[in-house]
């Protein structure tokens, strides 16, 4: 056993647990910390972000790969210093259909477990924009005067939406606001992707879904597996 990985041993339940999250951006870590609570509340005070590294491994070319996923092992094993890491989750969107995130899964999670550091990926199809199509009322809580539900994809696989958050940014506008309005309209951003997960697990939403997604019953399976004191 390498000395990186003598010290988790050692650290294992003598620290208080955490769960790490790394991602694409603040915003997508963000919002799956509260994804993650929302499905589990006993995580509540667990969940912790990273900003950095970016998961980048996705398009890396192969040889570049065990670079990518070291920069995510060294960040877990400082925290491991203090901390009892239970679970790692590395997120990067799909930017393709269903079932193609299953490969990307399966890349970003070799890559991290021949670093030393098993993780579950967290790949959304087509980007963690189409789950919010699972949850209309969550999205519209955002800005509730203004936003119209977007509930287009009901009962529908939104693994299949292409450039899902640009769709989204057309499905949140009212369809009766006038065109002069239309300019000015402050539709969906990336920044309001927290909130909306918030209000996910506000509501109670995260285990019922209001659409079909594979890549979030994935998200959903891995944060089941979690398993803390």
């Amino acid at each position: 056993m390498n000395r990186k990985k003598d010290s988790r041993q050692k650290a294992k339940g003598k620290r208080p647990q955490q769960i790490l999250v790394f991602g694409e951006s603040e915003n997508d870590t963000k919002s799956l910390q509260e994804l993650i609570v929302a499905l589990r509340g006993n995580l509540a005070g667990k969940v912790q972000t990273r900003r950095n590294p970016l998961v980048l491994i996705k398009n890396t070319k192969p040889e570049d790969v065990p670079t990518e996923a070291k920069r995510i092992a060294d960040v877990v094993d400082i925290s491991q210093t203090t901390h009892d890491i239970v679970a790692v989750f590395a997120h990067e969107d799909c930017d393709d259909f269903e079932p193609k995130h299953e490969g990307v899964c399966q890349k970003i999670e070799a890559a991290m477990q021949q670093a030393g550091c098993p993780a579950h990926a967290v790949v959304p199809a087509w980007e963690l924009e189409a789950w919010w199509f699972m949850w209309p009322d969550a999205v519209q809580a955002v800005r509730p005067k203004s936003w119209r539900a977007p509930d287009d994809y009901l009962g529908k696989e939104v693994g299949r939406l292409k450039d899902a958050k640009e769709e989204l940014q057309k499905r949140v506008v009212p369809k009766n606001l006038k065109a002069d309005k239309r300019k000015t309209f402050q539709t969906y951003q990336e920044s309001d992707s927290p909130a909306i997960a918030r209000h996910v697990r506000e509501k109670g939403l995260a285990r019922k879904p209001g659409a079909k997604s594979g890549s979030y019953a994935r998200f959903m399976a891995s944060v089941d597996q979690c398993k803390v004191g």
